[in-house]
C-alpha cells in the first residue's frame, strides 16, 4: 500500500485529540463519500468534484448488518482448504480459554513470521502456508480466522493516519472488521507493534466481491483510494 502526503494544518500542533478534521483529495470522492457514509464516526461534506472535508473519529465503526455471507468459506477466504484449517487448529493450541478479541491479533500477527512487500493479495490458505505478506495478508488471514470461530467478518481497504511522539504519517492500508458483541470492531494484526501511535482508520470500502473477480473489485477501490490528506487539525 502507498504511502500518502499528510499535512497539519498551519496552527495544529501534537498531540491531535480523538476526533480530527481533515480535507482529502481523491478522483472518486462521489464514491468515496457514499462508502464513507456507512461508517459511524465520520462526517463528510463534499467541497469539490475532487475533495471531501471530513470530520474523523479515532473509532469508527460499520453501520451494517453482519450478513451471513461473512461467515462463509468464499474464492479468497478459503476457510475450509487443509492450510487454513490446520492454521485455525494452532490458534486453539495457542490460546488459553476463554478466548479474547485481542488473541486474534496476536496471534495472526506471530504467526506470519516473514512480512514483505512481494505479494500482490494472497488468499487465506496460501497466507496459511507462507506465513509471509504485508497488511492484505495479515487482513486475508485474521478475516479467515474470525470466521473460523464463527464472528462474521470482512476484509477493508483503506487508509490509515498515524500519529506519532514528533509526526503524522498516513498510508493505504487493510485491515479486518468483525461484528463482536453486537458491534462491528476492527483487528488490525499489521499493526499489533504500533503500541506507541495513534491511528485513525479512513475505510474506502469492503472487499464486497470475495470470488475468482475478486481482482476487478481491488482495482475499483484503488480508483477511489485518497491521494492526499492535507489540514489536519482537532476537531474541537
Amino acid at each position: 500500500m502507498a504511502v500518502l502526503p499528510v499535512t497539519l494544518a498551519t496552527e495544529q500542533t501534537l498531540p491531535l485529540d480523538d476526533a480530527i478534521q481533515l480535507t482529502l483529495l481523491s478522483n472518486g470522492a462521489d464514491e468515496l463519500a457514499q462508502n464513507l457514509a456507512k461508517w459511524a464516526g465520520i462526517e463528510i461534506l463534499q467541497i469539490a468534484d475532487n475533495q471531501l472535508k471530513m470530520t474523523l473519529s479515532e473509532q469508527v465503526s460499520y453501520k451494517g448488518n453482519a450478513d451471513i455471507s461473512l461467515l462463509k468459506d468464499s474464492f479468497v477466504i478459503d476457510i475450509n482448504e487443509p492450510s487454513t484449517k490446520q492454521f485455525v487448529a494452532g490458534f486453539m493450541q495457542w490460546v488459553s480459554q476463554p478466548w479474547q478479541l485481542t488473541n486474534i491479533a496476536g496471534y495472526v500477527s506471530q504467526y506470519i513470521d516473514k512480512p514483505s512487500y512481494i505479494h500482490g493479495f494472497n488468499f487465506a490458505s496460501v497466507v496459511a502456508t507462507e506465513k509471509s505478506g504485508d497488511c492484505t495478508e495479515y487482513a486475508t488471514l485474521t478475516t479467515a480466522l474470525a470466521r473460523s470461530l464463527g464472528l462474521p467478518a470482512r476484509l477493508v481497504i483503506g487508509a490509515v493516519i498515524m500519529e506519532e511522539t514528533t509526526d503524522v504519517s498516513a498510508f493505504g492500508h487493510a485491515w479486518t472488521e468483525v461484528f463482536f458483541n453486537g458491534e462491528w470492531q476492527i483487528i488490525d494484526a499489521a499493526m499489533t507493534d504500533a503500541t506507541s501511535a495513534r491511528l485513525f482508520y479512513l475505510p474506502v470500502s469492503a472487499l464486497r466481491n470475495e470470488g475468482p473477480g475478486f481482482g476487478m473489485g481491488l482495482m475499483n477501490i484503488v480508483s477511489i483510494m485518497p491521494e492526499k490528506i492535507i489540514d489536519v487539525k482537532n476537531a474541537g
